[in-house]
């Protein structure tokens, strides 16, 4: 079987507990380097995986190792040059969401894509769950009237990055941006958006980011979708995801579809989705068949637009936004 040399990016505490338990058993994957800004972060993944081409600095990276593909397992905050510069060398590009905290950035790094014409794919792992694939083919075709979906949970995280908005964006970016890219999959595309926050008083300089965030969009078909998401929670969070289409309600809770009731399909173990995508992403490099890839950069980019217009809109009072005006419509690539 063919084997691609793949270079991650990031390598902290979602690469260790997620990601690379399921890459280094990937057959199309060989690991030769890591990169990581973080020596105890480096020492660590390199020694457990038995990689001993380590680097604090991607640019290093590039210049001396020749990839097939690179992972780019990064905070929010950090996505700076190294997509643009991968796919410059013709380097096939995973990154993880959300895939930057900018759309100038989102634009600059397609543009870089699409000019190189790698294969990109952004980490939105419920793509390739098998309730929403279920849940897709049930709702293809029909008319979705409303959605609420909320996600509620705490401020506290392991790392420092994700209390700070300037870093991760805050919560709705950072984490349930998950749902909103997983809505448009079921085929709810956004064409606005209106949202209100409430600030936390209690801000310090390790945790600022809001308490809360209610979303509004109307879809593309004349309905309407609210998402919350709240950071408040001081015990144990929830979160749940109910759509009306057609006269049927349609469940995504627990790792279940259900529609009026009725059990459809539940997801399979051990992060399969997370295993779904990559070895999706990797598959479609060896056969050169970008339309595997069930959100590449520039779908990706369209969730992340409807994410950063949300929390825009929450900071200016609740001011409609246009999501087919500039900067958050797509951009052809120059």
């Amino acid at each position: 079987m063919t084997k691609l040399c793949v270079g991650l990016i990031g390598v902290g505490r979602m690469a260790e507990i997620c990601h690379l338990p399921i890459l280094a058993k990937l057959p199309q994957v060989e690991l030769v380097a890591f990169c990581d800004s973080d020596p105890d972060n480096l020492t660590a993944r390199g020694d457990e995986y038995g990689v001993d081409k380590r680097y604090s600095d991607h640019h290093d990276l590039f210049d001396q190792e020749r990839l097939d593909a690179v992972c780019i397992f990064v905070p929010p905050f950090a996505h700076t040059d190294a997509e643009i510069i991968a796919a410059q060398n013709g380097i096939h590009v995973f990154v993880e969401k959300p895939p930057a905290l900018s759309m100038d950035k989102a634009h600059e790094i397609d543009a870089a894509i699409q000019k190189a014409g790698v294969i990109s794919a952004v980490g939105f792992n419920r793509r390739y769950a098998k309730t929403s694939e279920e849940a897709r083919l049930h709702l293809a075709g029909k008319t979705m009237i409303q959605a609420l979906i909320h996600r509620l949970h705490g401020s506290r995280a392991a790392a420092y990055w994700w209390m700070l908005e300037e870093l991760s964006g805050g919560a709705f970016i950072e984490n349930t941006i998950h749902t909103v890219d997983l809505l448009r999959y079921l085929g709810g595309e956004y064409t606005s958006v209106s949202a209100r926050g409430m600030d936390r008083r209690d801000k310090t300089q390790d945790l600022d980011i809001p308490l809360t965030i209610c979303v509004t969009y109307t879809l593309a078909g004349g309905g309407v979708a609210n998402i919350t998401t709240s950071t408040a929670l001081e015990a144990s969070g929830h979160s749940q995801f109910l759509l009306i289409a057609d006269g049927s309600l349609y469940e995504l809770n627990g790792g279940r579809l259900t529609i009026d009731g009725e059990e459809i399909a539940e997801d399979e173990p051990d992060r399969a989705d997370y295993k779904g995508e990559f070895s999706t992403f990797f598959e479609a490099i060896i056969e050169d068949d970008p339309e595997r890839i069930r959100s590449p950069y520039s779908d990706g980019m369209k969730s992340l637009a409807a994410a950063l217009a949300a929390v825009e809109s929450a900071k200016n009072g609740g001011a409609e936004i246009d999501l087919s005006s500039p900067p958050y419509a797509a951009e052809e690539a120059q």
